[in-house]
């Protein structure tokens, strides 16, 4: 395989990041500002190639409502059963996982699997507008402690905003599809590089805790991803419209939330969310395999009108 062949595998070059990170422990400084900017990055990239004017609004609120309900329904109170599992040390940090909205990167991860786009980014803009208000009232219901809500402002400004409109400058250059796959790859891969590394220290702790947390990792993940769906899938959902529904039941924004944790507690509080990172990472390297490896059929479309992946 050519080296240029290895930059349209999103699996590969992801599990490079991941492992390289967690070897060299990621960017020694602005990890912050390089994880921003690499997502805002390959969001406009993936954007470029959606025409958000041939959608229509009527659907998208449809959609949005039930990926709503998915992510801080059904994930959120998951996460918050889990939790309880655990000691009031560590409460803290899945309430926040709870009361975070759903991860900016189910816009270009709806992209890379071959489901819509636009459907994805209006209910992740909807996401994010309900977590100004979800986030804080959580919160202080459940810790006592209020988020800052500015930060939340600011991510929705930075990285689905800006990305928007700056996408629409980038549909104009005409870019080959292997050029643009090739940077979104690389767009991932130093998000994760610098995620995963920033939070290798988690793994040095307590090994029971840290299986444990794993445990529920796993199950907060692939647990109710699977399980939504393959319920899709058997009531005949296309493939196309169930994607982004999986995404919103199993993805967080753990960014926001370790960031979070570090900045209103003690860095312990962060562990949870760092360690559901790395499932995160393989549970997306997982479905992109997955996503290829299935058709359309069944759905509620005819056979053979297929969608590739």
């Amino acid at each position: 395989m050519r080296p240029a062949d290895i930059l349209q595998s999103y699996a590969i070059v992801m599990t490079v990041g991941l492992v390289l990170g967690l070897l060299a422990g990621g960017f020694p400084v602005l990890t912050k500002e390089i994880s921003m900017a690499s997502l805002a990055v390959l969001m406009t990239l993936s954007l470029s190639t959606v025409r958000i004017g041939d959608t229509r609004v009527k659907e998208h609120v449809r959609h949005s409502v039930l990926s709503l309900l998915l992510n801080y329904g059904a994930l959120s109170l998951l996460i918050l059963a889990m939790g309880m599992a655990f000691s009031k040390e560590l409460w803290p940090g899945w309430v926040l996982m709870a009361a975070a909205p759903s991860a900016i990167s189910i816009v270009p991860f709806t992209s890379v699997f071959g489901g819509k786009t636009t459907k994805a980014l209006f209910s992740t803009a909807v996401n994010y507008v309900a977590a100004l208000a979800l986030m804080p009232v959580m919160t202080v219901l459940l810790i006592g402690s209020a988020v800052d809500v500015s930060s939340l402002v600011v991510s929705l400004l930075l990285l689905i905003v800006l990305p928007m409109l700056a996408s629409r400058a980038v549909a104009k250059i005409r870019m080959g599809k292997r050029t643009n796959t090739a940077l979104i790859n690389l767009s991932f891969a130093v998000l994760i590089f610098a995620v995963a590394g920033a939070n290798r220290s988690a793994f040095l702790g307590d090994p029971l805790i840290i299986l444990a947390i794993s445990a529920a990792a796993m199950m907060r993940t692939f647990g109710i991803g699977l399980g939504v769906e393959l319920g899709l899938r058997k009531a005949g959902v296309a493939k196309s419209e169930r994607i982004a529904y999986v995404l919103f039941a199993s993805y967080k924004n753990l960014g926001l939330t370790a960031t979070m944790a570090i900045a209103l507690f003690l860095p312990i509080v962060a562990v949870p969310a760092t360690i559901c990172i790395v499932f995160e990472v393989v549970w997306v390297i997982v479905l992109t395999r997955y996503y290829r490896g299935v058709s359309e059929w069944p759905s509620r479309n005819p056979p053979g009108e297929t969608l590739s992946s």
